[in-house]
């Protein structure tokens, strides 16, 4: 019997079936997503870490003031045991007793024996305050060590998530001449309702800077970040804002989406890594992320953590 040879077409269909099918590439789109999403994220971490260096600095400004009067007190208390040691020895001469017995007067007797009683009160006296004296700088100058070397630490940290910032960015410009991106365009016609008082005062703000360019680390006024952007709008309002998204949402009171005002923060992501601001209609300004202008967005831009309400 004959076997058929099989055709050409058939041996085309059965490398078909059999091998595995290709893996997907991941859209472009998507990798965009996820780099810039990524990288508002590093900025966030970069504007925490800036935030602690800059509470550092100043605790450590705080100590150098601290530290030079308690070092003037010291010396004082020292300059002051000295004389009083001084003192007792031009009274007592070699001991207690010998200034005692060299009295030659009941008087004279019992007044030599009230000045060494009050020297040797004064001298305890000295010597403890010159103690604690010491002990205040010590512990003053442990706790400016301890910060010298956390601003180390942090300036260091800072460093790390700059260069970090800069090869994200590099990446993110990359993808997208890839695909010719634009950024998304501000929903135009809409304009707040400037409500009077604090919260009005900080949209008033927020809709003036509508076009200004991202830039990380920035809060204002020719470009900003997400949280430097809300932050300087509250600050215009007098109401001051850490420069962070996590530090914004741990400083407002909750508030839930029912509650939502024009002024009130909008935060993003479960790590809270971005942050705009209500105002009003369903929308919220905000500074997107690197290479995308301030502007106009729908609330739910991406996944909401929560809302909270400053001042």
């Amino acid at each position: 019997m004959r076997i058929p040879v099989p055709t050409t077409a058939l041996i085309a269909a059965l490398v078909i079936v059999l091998l595995p099918a290709p893996a997907q590439a991941t859209p472009i789109g998507d990798q965009l997503d996820t780099a810039g999403e990524h990288l508002e994220k590093v900025i966030e971490d970069y504007n925490e870490v800036r935030d602690n260096l800059r509470t550092t600095r100043r605790q450590i400004a705080d100590l150098n003031e601290e530290i030079r009067p308690l070092e003037r007190q010291l010396a004082a208390r020292r300059a002051r045991v000295g004389v009083i040691a001084t003192a007792a020895y031009r009274s007592s001469g070699v001991s207690t007793a010998l200034a005692v017995i060299s009295a030659e007067s009941a008087s004279d007797f019992a007044d030599r024996l009230l000045v060494l009683d009050r020297l040797a009160s004064e001298q305890k006296e000295a010597i403890d305050s010159l103690s604690a004296a010491r002990d205040r700088v010590e512990a003053a100058r442990r706790s400016l060590d301890a910060a010298a070397g956390q601003q180390a630490s942090q300036e260091l940290a800072l460093a790390t998530k700059k260069q970090q910032i800069e090869e994200n960015i590099t990446r993110l410009e990359r993808l997208r001449e890839q695909t010719g991106f634009k950024p998304r365009p501000t929903i135009k016609g809409f304009k707040p309702t400037f409500s009077p008082g604090r919260a009005g005062a900080a949209v008033r703000f927020a809709y003036a800077q509508l076009g200004k360019q991202y830039r990380f680390g920035s809060d204002g006024p020719n470009s900003y970040d997400c949280s430097g952007l809300t932050s300087a709008a509250w600050a215009k309002a007098g109401v001051p804002l850490p420069h962070n998204a996590r530090r914004q949402w741990r400083a407002v009171s909750r508030v839930s989406r029912d509650e939502l005002k024009p002024g009130d923060l909008v935060f993003y992501y479960r790590s809270i890594h971005h942050v705009g601001m209500y105002v009003g209609g369903g929308k919220m300004i905000h500074a997107p992320q690197h290479g995308e202008p301030v502007r106009v967005d729908n609330v739910d831009y991406q996944p909401i953590h929560g809302y909270g309400r400053p001042g």
